[in-house]
């Protein structure tokens, strides 16, 4: 199956509007099969988190939450193939397969994992492959595998593609679902992000699921909680319902004041919520 098919590049257009955050230090490089992935660490301790980024960033999205979470845990970020500091992959690839190379050369057993909006689907990939592998899955915003968008979702997608391409970024971040109506420091952000960023747009379109995962939700051993922001898009809202229903014992908190990408604009709030997340599992 396609990781992101003719209508989930409408999706990725609109995942284009994400967060502008400071540049992260230059990362290290892990080499997966046909290719290699930027990466860092920080932090100790027992527990080891995994921040995977969503289907138009990269790493750097996580730029203020990542600290905080580091004071009480070991925490991974990386860019996927394209996608930041990452190269381009030269044919498609499974961004589950990546991941399970970059925690075996990183020496990581077991690891809770935090996937936004299509990294949650890299995520649950993951953990339907590896269930051994995964303390626990925070979905945030999630897109996975085997569910639809809408018509609405889709004709979104395609106006923020059609604002992006016309360098029309200001007209873009304007965008209701992606921040809250009040977020106007991060608007300026993710402007200047996607301006120095293009090359990550359309990064997605090699990469491929493992498996069609909504069929196999229940079979998800991890604990499981899922955060949607207030002023997400209804179709986000409506597959974090579905996700809840179909993972067993999964959580659903819809966080308010906050849209697509909460850590951009609540990144303590954020941190906090995952580090709760962490301390409480078996």
């Amino acid at each position: 199956m396609r990781f992101l098919s003719t209508p989930i590049r409408a999706i990725a257009a609109a995942c284009l509007l994400l967060s502008a955050v400071p540049a992260h230090a230059e990362p290290a490089f892990v080499e997966v099969e046909g290719g290699k992935l930027a990466y860092d660490v920080c932090g100790s301790g027992p527990k080891t988190i995994v921040l995977i980024h969503d289907g138009i960033l990269h790493s750097a999205a996580f730029d203020d939450v990542q600290p905080l979470l580091c004071e009480q845990f070991r925490v991974i970020r990386y860019d996927r193939r394209g996608y930041g500091a990452s190269p381009a992959a030269a044919a498609t690839y499974q961004p589950a397969r990546d991941l399970e190379q970059l925690l075996k050369t990183l020496q990581v057993e077991r690891a809770t994992l935090v996937g936004s909006s299509a990294g949650g689907g890299v995520a649950v990939d993951f953990a339907l492959a590896h269930p051994q592998a995964v303390d626990g899955l925070v979905l945030v915003g999630p897109w996975v595998a085997g569910f639809k968008p809408s018509l609405a979702f889709m004709a979104r997608g395609l106006k923020l593609a059609a604002l992006f391409k016309a360098g029309d970024i200001e007209g873009a971040a304007r965008d209701p679902y992606i921040l809250s109506k009040n977020a106007d420091a991060e608007r300026q952000r993710v402007v200047a992000w996607i301006k120095a960023n293009p090359h990550n747009f359309g990064a997605g379109n090699k990469e491929r699921f493992m498996v069609d995962a909504k069929p196999r939700l229940g079979e998800v051993k991890a604990p499981t909680l899922i955060l949607v922001g207030e002023a997400d898009i209804e179709n986000v809202h409506e597959q974090a319902r579905e996700l809840e229903t179909l993972i067993p014992g999964a959580k659903l908190e819809v966080v308010t004041a906050t849209g697509h990408f909460m850590y951009v604009e609540q990144p303590k709030a954020f941190a906090d919520r995952i580090a709760a997340f962490v301390r409480a599992e078996p």
